[in-house]
């Protein structure tokens, strides 16, 4: 069983033994805290939460300080029957509920009494022993802070008090999913998945399903960053049922479980991803980077669409005069079946010439580099 620390804002309780009366929670908060005290070094108690249905049994283990007495030798002292002699004769110990101002009573067994041999007499082991005890926790009961008051009989010994902090009800205090969820037929669209629980759950499980059809996801959540959060993600893509999805989430706590049906409701809508436009590419040169005036040059090159020639393409040629950043339109020429195109100019100043073969709907446009013309 799994015991947790006692910290300064707990409450427990223990059961069996002798009784001793106890003071209310509200005087008892000005108590000593039991864990590190000069009776006991420490409390620790299993995991304390308010039930669904069957009732919580805490366990409380506190260790007692110096249980036995020692002779003047430095030895354990021991009685004629060579056992251990108790330092302390009795032990009570009370239960406060959050919210009450009355306690019930509990006793605790005193730890038994070793035999004091010549191995032991001087062992350090016999200076500390764990006594136990339980409470019981109902599914009617508050949660909150619980007071555990423990009365060790001995000497100048002073009643202590813990807290432990009661947990609620496990419950599902909320959930949701993206919504709506949009899918394409060309990719996978991440869907997220969230929970807020209360009561400290150790699980958390989530049922997506379509309404319309037999499509379902089952995930197991993880922690969130905060106390009650739990999340995870999916993915969905369009082979998924479109129209009305539900979410159920089953949340656990060791033994216990609740299932919450319909915790949300979300849709899955398909949007057709548009197609991607071909690409296209085209090259550019020219017969004579050096032309005297009134004389003619030809452009020629070839225009593709994908890895295919682009048959029938009109490619636009187009100028930029020497010192300017403007570019003019001069004329088309027409792509043959190969993708090939050329063109007969005479050109009238220096100039840069490039191609362009323009773009529409299915296909993307290009543009190929310049050549430099020099007019002379």
């Amino acid at each position: 069983m799994r015991l947790l620390l006692a910290t300064a804002t707990g409450a427990a309780v223990f059961a069996n033994g002798t009784v001793t009366a106890l003071a209310s929670q509200s005087s008892a908060r000005a108590d000593t805290r039991c864990s590190g005290s000069a009776e006991f070094s420490k409390v620790e108690w299993t995991e304390a939460f308010v039930p669904l249905k069957d009732n919580n049994d805490v366990t409380v283990t506190a260790t007692l300080k110096n249980p036995f007495k020692k002779g003047a030798d430095g030895k354990w002292a021991k009685d004629p029957d060579n056992k251990a002699v108790r330092d302390i004769t009795a032990l009570g110990g009370e239960i406060v509920k959050a919210g009450a101002t009355t306690g019930a009573k509990v006793e605790l067994d005193l730890p038994a009494t070793p035999t004091i041999t010549a191995d032991n007499e001087q062992s350090a082991t016999l200076g500390e022993a764990k006594v136990t005890g339980k409470f019981t926790v109902t599914k009617d009961d508050k949660d909150g802070k619980w007071l555990l008051k423990l009365n060790p009989v001995r000497g100048s010994a002073q009643p202590c008090v813990e807290e432990i902090a009661v947990g609620p009800q496990l419950k599902l205090a909320g959930a949701s999913v993206t919504d709506p969820v949009v899918v394409t037929t060309n990719d996978d669209t991440k869907v997220a998945v969230k929970a807020t629980v209360l009561g400290g759950a150790t699980s958390v499980s989530a049922h997506l399903y379509s309404n319309d059809g037999n499509d379902s996801v089952d995930l197991n959540l993880d922690k969130g960053n905060s106390a009650n959060s739990w999340y995870q993600d999916t993915w969905f893509d369009s082979d998924f049922n479109t129209g009305s999805w539900t979410l159920d989430v089953t949340v656990t706590r060791g033994n216990e479980s609740i299932k919450y049906e319909r915790a949300d409701v979300f849709t899955v809508q398909l949007k057709k991803a548009k197609k991607k436009k071909a690409k296209t590419k085209v090259s550019f040169d020219v017969n004579a980077n050096k032309v005297r005036k009134g004389k003619t040059v030809r452009f020629y090159g070839a225009a593709y669409r994908g890895s295919s020639a682009y048959s029938g393409k009109g490619v636009e040629l187009y100028y930029r005069k020497k010192g300017s950043t403007k570019w003019v339109f001069f004329a088309i020429a027409k792509a043959n079946r190969s993708g090939k195109y050329s063109k007969v100019v005479k050109p009238k100043a220096d100039a840069y010439w490039r191609a362009v073969v323009t773009g529409n709907s299915t296909t993307s446009g290009s543009t190929s580099g310049y050549e430099f013309v020099d007019v002379r």
